[in-house]
């Protein structure tokens, strides 16, 4: 049996899974404290299963973006300065004001790897104890061509951990994209979530292992996945939108569908996502109009409109989740879950672990693009078992390769996912044909 939670604000709501089934919705609770509340809700199910439950996967997403980001110290490594302030980075207005500081590097690296100019290390430990005065233990490093070489951020990072080895780190290199002001833009939120990461993390973990000691605790991440629980301090950001890619996963869990399309009707309209190999297809990008992308793995899911192309071929599913069903969705859409309950909270006890690897690689034909994919599979798949999933339930969702634009003949891009469930778990992935389950 496996326990989704959702924690908002200073309540709690839980659902219990057993196999594809659903036994039991606890009531949402109310407290005088998140911690509190969550307390609540898992001594109730603790009474009712016991050592039955095998998996705790919590929602956070909530609670992450409600709280007051941290303060950060924003470290831009690139062979020049910008030329003016029309030319410098800026993040989004909401999370601006957490960047205390912003400090300038020489160096950075091209799309092969190359130095675009040296790493002026000597300087930064000039202005080291300068950035360390200010008391601010978040901080977000960011260079030019970190995607095809981490190593300047990396050698900023080691020499701020030699100085200071609180100091919480994020590097825009952990975050695929193309583009500068994402990836400074994703590690500078990251950085600021991570404090309240840590404090969620130890409060799950506290309340989950005394009242089940021996289930597996995770949180739920945007791409539809989960991952242990001791990540949320290091990437929140991957915690921070998991709502809409839960919902998509848990309609196809009561619908049986694996592969195929799922619309969700609500109050506030019409959505809809796929499925492929079990799990919500996923983009890189969180986009948000002219501000910077959000550069982490996110099920996309989309309106769903009267032009939507409507193909009998694929496998479909129709939840109806609206408060009042006394009239029929829009679009002439006909329900196949018209009673459907709590997805978000199915797809949380539903997920599998889920592991990416996503970055540049120079090859020189056919057969060294073909060995650098498998080589990202065997990681990927590695990577998942590493978080917990167990090698013989682990399976690759995604491997693609993706030509570089801008004249970079050679340089590709591997984006690879695996997911597994773990060993010993009654988790697996949905089959194709519908299952019990109840809403």
């Amino acid at each position: 049996m496996r326990i989704g939670l959702m924690l908002q604000g200073r309540s709690c709501r839980a659902l219990v899974l057993e196999g594809r089934s659903v036994v039991s919705v606890a009531e949402q609770q109310q407290a005088g404290s998140q911690a509190e509340a969550l307390d609540r809700v898992l001594s109730a199910l603790r009474l009712q299963f016991g050592g039955r439950i095998t998996d705790v996967t919590a929602d956070v997403g909530r609670v992450l973006a409600a709280g007051q980001p941290g303060h950060v110290v924003a470290i831009r490594i690139s062979p020049r300065p910008p030329a003016d302030q029309f030319h410098n980075t800026r993040v989004p207005t909401l999370i601006e004001p957490a960047v205390t500081r912003t400090v300038h590097v020489r160096g950075g690296h091209d799309l092969r790897g190359r130095p675009l100019a040296p790493l002026d290390l000597k300087a930064f430990l000039l202005e080291l104890p300068s950035i360390l005065s200010l008391g601010v233990r978040n901080v977000a490093i960011t260079a030019v061509g970190s995607t095809a070489s981490p190593e300047h951020e990396t050698r900023i990072a080691d020499a701020i951990l030699s100085n200071n080895s609180d100091i919480r780190i994020s590097v825009s290199s952990d975050f695929y994209s193309s583009v500068f002001r994402d990836r400074d833009y994703t590690a500078v939120l990251n950085s600021a979530l991570m404090e309240s990461g840590e404090e969620l993390a130890a409060m799950v973990e506290e309340a989950g292992k005394r009242h089940f000691p021996t289930a597996t605790l995770s949180y739920a991440r945007n791409d539809g996945g989960r991952a242990p629980l001791a990540r949320l301090a290091v990437v929140p950001v991957h915690a921070l939108r998991p709502e809409p890619a839960m919902a998509v996963l848990g309609a196809a869990t009561l619908g049986g569908l694996r592969e195929g399309e799922v619309v969700v009707c609500t109050d506030e309209g019409v959505s809809v996502g796929n499925m492929r190999g079990g799990l919500p297809v996923a983009r890189s990008l969180i986009r948000q109009g002219y501000e910077a992308s959000l550069a982490t793995n996110a099920a996309i899911v989309e309106p769903y409109t009267a032009n939507h192309p409507v193909r009998p071929d694929i496998p479909s599913v129709v939840a109806d989740i609206r408060t009042s069903q006394d009239t029929p969705p829009e679009y002439g859409l006909v329900p196949t879950l018209p009673l459907a309950r709590d997805l978000t909270l199915i797809g949380c006890a539903a997920t599998p672990l889920t592991a990416w690897i996503d970055r540049l690689e120079r090859v020189s034909g056919q057969a060294d693009l073909h060995r650098v994919q498998h080589r990202a599979e065997e990681e990927a798949s590695s990577a998942a078992v590493q978080l917990g999933a167990s090698p013989t339930d682990t399976r690759i969702i995604e491997s693609n390769v993706f030509a570089m634009p801008y004249g970079n003949p050679g340089i590709v891009r591997i984006r690879v996912q695996a997911a597994g469930g773990t060993s010993g778990s009654e988790e697996q992935a949905p089959n194709a044909h519908a299952m019990e389950a109840t809403a």
